[in-house]
């Protein structure tokens, strides 16, 4: 089964209701949520969802700060729930740097629920990551192994897969692009071999896979592009090659074509190729005779100006050869034809192809 990576986030409603008959005194109504509006009077809709977004993390800041105000003043057992829901919409909202603060408050606290103490000390191992102090992240998390070790139960036993699995790509994510694969390759060895949870085991032997490629020779591929065009590895030899795994249902590789049009526009002419993998025929019983009009559609309809390729089975499934499980995913190889980098994003993809192309 094919993963689609994603962002999570929560969502405010508000919600303003009365049970009082007509005519009954009416309480004073509630404060409304201050709304921030921009001093601009012509608004894009890119920049009126950026502006609501901005608000939006606003609110979920203050959440943040309430609920820790509230598990303050409550008992041990409501204070630990409090706790794990604060901890869980941190995760969820990517503001592992606000709750970084409440999560040394609750290290420090004698008491705290083994959940509580685990989803705090991830926190604060994301949140040294965010900062940069990559090796300080991994002394974290060999701490996080060490007290589950100690522990008749792991904490890490009684939370639920999902949310681990985030928590593993979210770190993974910061490792892989800030260039960090020595320190990623050493973490994720401690996870796969120190987790409880066969899915977190799963996830990170996988991804070791994929570390283990880098400054190795890309396994060697050949094949036919839509139109019925060879395309290899070997007849790419001399220029940067983007491997791009993308399926036709995946909202995220539709997202990531403007980006990676930019990017191969402005580096084409000095030998940069990118090639798609297309994993349509990954879903049950699908071909690629069964999968091609409709990939063919897509990239008509997408304007895709490179090469695509049909993921296959046996020696042409080049998902299993470079160890994808989740997409959108991509592999950038060199020049001589090894492995550079992995997982690039629209934060740091322009930066490294730019270095990789450079004379």
């Amino acid at each position: 089964m094919w993963h689609v990576r994603v962002v999570l986030s929560a969502m405010v409603v508000w919600v303003v209701g009365s049970g009082r008959s007509p005519g009954q005194d009416e309480p004073a109504p509630p404060p409304r949520p201050r709304v921030l509006t921009p001093n601009t009077e012509v608004m894009t809709p890119q920049a009126i969802d950026q502006d609501y977004n901005r608000q939006l993390l606003a609110l979920e800041r203050q959440r943040l700060e309430r609920l820790a105000k509230a598990a303050a003043k409550q008992p041990p057992k409501q204070a630990a729930a409090t706790y794990e829901h604060l901890f869980r919409i941190a995760i969820a909202n990517n503001l592992f740097g606000d709750a970084e603060p409440i999560a040394d408050q609750v290290l420090r606290s004698p008491g705290a629920s083994p959940n509580v103490r685990f989803l705090a000390h991830t926190i604060d191992l994301i949140a040294t990551a965010d900062r940069g102090a990559y090796d300080e992240s991994l002394s974290t998390l060999r701490s996080i192994v060490g007290e589950s070790k100690d522990a008749a139960r792991p904490a890490s036993a009684s939370l639920d897969s999902a949310l681990l699995l985030v928590l593993c790509e979210a770190y993974y994510q910061r490792l892989v692009h800030a260039n960090q694969l020595e320190v990623a390759r050493r973490a994720f060895a401690i996870l796969a071999k120190e987790s409880v949870s066969p899915a977190v085991k799963d996830y990170c032997t996988g991804q070791l896979r994929q570390l283990e490629l880098v400054g190795k020779p890309a396994p060697a591929f050949q094949g036919a592009d839509l139109d019925g065009k060879p395309a290899s590895l070997a007849g790419f030899k001399g220029k940067v090659v983007l491997l791009d795994f993308w399926a036709s249902w995946c909202v995220p590789s539709v997202e990531e074509l403007a980006w990676l049009e930019q990017v191969y526009e402005a580096n084409a002419p000095r030998g940069f190729q990118i090639v798609g993998v297309n994993l349509d025929t990954a879903a049950e019983g699908a071909t690629k005779e069964s999968v091609a009009p409709n990939v063919m559609r897509f990239v008509l309809d997408h304007n895709v100006r490179w090469p695509v390729l049909l993921n296959g089975k046996g020696d042409a499934d080049l998902a299993k050869a470079f160890g994808i499980k989740e997409i959108p995913a991509n592999i950038l190889i060199g020049r001589d034809g090894k492995v550079i980098h992995l997982d690039l994003t629209r934060s740091n993809l322009a930066d490294v192809i730019a270095r990789a192309c450079a004379p």
